[in-house]
């Protein structure tokens, strides 16, 4: 299951997958600083940190 939403409709809770826009060039816009790669990189920096 990939979304979930309550009863009532008014919340809706989606997974992400930041596979898929780990690079800017991937996002349909993005400020010029961020440079090459996505907010959504940092996730796999940091896993890969705390992996060792």
């Amino acid at each position: 299951m990939t979304a979930f939403t309550t009863t009532t409709g008014r919340v809706t809770i989606l997974m992400p997958h930041p596979e898929r826009v780990f690079r800017t060039v991937a996002m349909s816009w993005h400020p010029p600083g961020w440079g090459e790669d996505s907010p959504w990189m940092k996730l796999f920096h940091n896993a890969r940190t705390w992996v060792g």
